[in-house]
């Protein structure tokens, strides 16, 4: 749409609907400042990277609560439509593992989605509450069965999936607006190490298997018992990559940007 078209489209909307454009028009006025580290198959387009953090300015400009899972997945699907990166149409909430493929860059990516906004984000670590249901630990009551399981588990997992996606909301407090966003992918390979491990490491009835990347330890894998869930510990933000980062964003509910 070009300029006079939008502004053709303006003269035609009631009072309510211009009130409306102008409070998004605020919003995306007041974009956010985009930090990137290096270079990274995200950053070599940095139409994404402004993209992303307009909606990140909109969305604030609406509410103070931070971009949730379902919203990240959309904006996400909306910058790569932008620059014109071909993705999947959206999965059924009961499609395993993968939320969105993306070709980009000459490459095809698998990716799962997934949002944190908790209290006292590390800036060195992750953590992933919930990777996956668990549902057989129930009835795995032998170390044997514990370890087939979970390594079948995973090698499901890292045939569906190329890496995470995460998107980390750092905030001082619960109803406070995040002060940053960080956009982190955590590579796939970081699980291959568990296919390799010991009968000895399931003694336990919630396993915790460390990921051995590289010749050093980048996260550590949990079994939750009471909720059977897998959860990913401690991982190293040495062995991801951090693609971008939003800071100084503005919102409505305060009228100043979060620093």
């Amino acid at each position: 749409m070009t300029l006079d078209e939008l502004k053709a489209r303006l003269d035609e909307l009631s009072p309510v609907k211009v009130e409306f454009v102008a409070r998004v028009v605020d919003s995306l006025s007041r974009p956010p400042r985009a930090d990137i580290g290096r270079d990274t198959w995200i950053t070599t387009s940095p139409d994404w990277v402004e993209y992303f953090g307009l909606a990140l300015s909109v969305h604030h400009g609406a509410t103070p609560e931070p971009l949730a899972l379902t919203a990240f997945e959309t904006v996400f699907r909306n910058a790569c439509e932008y620059v014109r990166w071909p993705t999947d149409p959206p999965g059924s909430l009961t499609r395993r593992f993968v939320d969105v493929t993306v070709d980009a860059t000459g490459k095809t990516r698998k990716l799962s989605l997934k949002s944190t906004a908790a209290r006292k984000l590390s800036e060195t670590s992750a953590h992933i509450s919930k990777l996956t249901e668990a549902a057989w630990i129930q009835d795995a009551r032998t170390p044997g069965a514990r370890r087939d399981a979970m390594l079948a588990l995973f090698r499901q997992y890292r045939e569906a999936v190329s890496s995470i996606m995460m998107l980390r909301a750092f905030r001082q407090g619960t109803g406070e607006a995040p002060r940053r966003y960080q956009l982190v992918e955590i590579p796939g390979r970081i699980f291959d190490s568990i296919q390799e491990s010991s009968l000895r490491d399931f003694e336990r009835d919630a396993p915790v298997i460390a990921c051995q990347m590289d010749g050093r330890t980048v996260a550590h894998v949990a079994v939750d018992r009471s909720d059977a869930k897998i959860t990913v510990r401690r991982i190293l933000l040495s062995a991801c990559v951090v693609h971008a980062e939003w800071s100084q964003l503005w919102t409505r509910s305060n009228g100043v940007s979060r620093k």
